[in-house]
């Protein structure tokens, strides 16, 4: 009996925790939606005042730390005010929360580009470029998007002719599609 009681007070703790995330996640998106309503409005009147909408967001982060689409929105209002220390910061959390994805690698060497330290700029570019290639030995090489991502982020790094041998085997690959045309 004194089992069944634990494990009553242990499922509930459990669900109330998930409630919890759960409301934590809805508010943090509100909050988003109002930082790019004040975007929105900043750019509509002219008015560069993004620190307010920087706040807002940075308000859904504290609600939600792992909501990941409040850190993919500061970027752009980081960009506008040129913040790079900013944007250096903001990715990291990014690359924290989708470790898997090399466009976030990419775009830190981008960051450290923008900032003027090559040797980190470089550094990035190879480890995104590394982990593209790697998956792009499985299912992902069959995955168009995944593959114009890639052949971006070889732009990016500078791999110009890498670059368009990747865009020839995209077109070759998916000769119906007509994305590559456009490139």
């Amino acid at each position: 009996m004194r089992n069944l009681y634990f494990i009553t007070i242990y499922l509930t703790c459990i669900s109330c925790k998930g409630q919890v995330e759960k409301e934590n996640r809805i508010e943090a998106k509100k909050l988003v939606n109002e930082a790019i309503e004040c975007y929105s409005k900043a750019i509509l009147e002219k008015n560069k005042d993004l620190n307010k909408c920087i706040t807002i967001i940075n308000n859904a982060i504290l609600v939600d730390s792992t909501y990941f689409k409040a850190y993919y929105d500061k970027i752009k209002l980081l960009a506008l005010k040129k913040d790079i220390n900013g944007l250096l910061s903001n990715n990291e959390k990014m690359i924290e929360l989708r470790p898997n994805q090399p466009i976030w690698k990419i775009q830190r060497g981008l960051f450290y580009e923008l900032k003027g330290n090559k040797i980190e700029a470089e550094k990035f570019y190879s480890i995104g470029i590394s982990e593209y290639e790697t998956l792009l030995k499985g299912e992902l090489n069959n995955d168009f998007n995944f593959r114009i991502e890639y052949m971006s982020s070889l732009e990016t790094k500078g791999e110009i002719d890498k670059a368009k041998l990747e865009l020839e085997k995209i077109d070759k690959d998916f000769p119906n599609n007509e994305t590559v045309k456009a490139f």
